[in-house]
C-alpha cells in the first residue's frame, strides 16, 4: 500500500511541476500564451519570424511581427543601434509608398537582446492614412541576419 501511495505522490510531483513551468513561461518578456501558427512548441532550427496582418479599421492597418526562438538554446539578437525593425509598405503595382526608417534617426547605440527557449519578441505596427486598396508589407529586424516576412492585404 505505501509503494503505491509513493508512486501516486511522485506522478503528482511530477504533473504539478510542470504546471508550474508552463505557467513561468507565458509570463516571460514579450511573450503571450499561444504559439506563432503553424508551430508546436520548440522545433530544431533557428528563430522563426511571423508577420501577422491583425486588423484593419478606417484606412488603418495592424499587424503583429514576432521572432521566435525556435531552438534548444538561448539566441542572441544583436542590434547596432536604437532602431530594432524596419518595413516597407508597396502599393499593388509594387511601388514603395512609405519606408519605417526613412526621414528618421536612430542613436547608435548597440544592444543585444536574448531570447530564451520559445520566447517571443514581439512588435505591433499601426500604419495609417491607407486608401482602398491592395498592398504589400515588407519587414525586417534591424539586424545582421533580417529575419524578412511579407504580407498582402487590402484596404476597402
Amino acid at each position: 500500500m505505501v509503494k503505491y501511495a509513493m508512486i501516486g505522490t511522485m506522478v503528482l510531483l511530477t504533473l504539478s511541476g510542470c504546471g508550474e513551468e508552463n505557467s513561468l513561461m507565458m509570463n516571460t518578456k514579450n511573450e503571450s500564451s499561444e504559439q506563432a501558427s503553424g508551430s508546436s512548441g520548440i522545433v530544431a532550427g533557428s528563430l522563426e519570424p511571423t508577420l501577422t496582418l491583425t486588423q484593419t479599421e478606417n484606412g488603418t492597418a495592424t499587424f503583429l511581427y514576432r521572432i521566435q526562438n525556435q531552438t534548444e538554446q538561448v539566441q542572441t539578437i544583436h542590434f547596432p543601434s536604437s532602431q530594432t525593425y524596419d518595413y516597407t509598405l508597396y502599393n499593388d503595382e509594387g511601388e514603395a509608398l512609405k519606408t519605417y526608417s526613412a526621414n528618421k534617426s536612430f542613436v547608435k547605440e548597440e544592444e543585444n537582446v536574448e531570447l530564451k527557449q520559445a520566447e517571443v519578441l514581439e512588435y505591433t505596427i499601426m500604419i495609417e492614412d491607407l486608401k482602398p486598396g491592395s498592398y504589400t508589407l515588407e519587414m525586417w529586424l534591424a539586424t545582421e541576419e533580417q529575419f524578412k516576412q511579407t504580407v498582402n492585404f487590402s484596404i476597402e
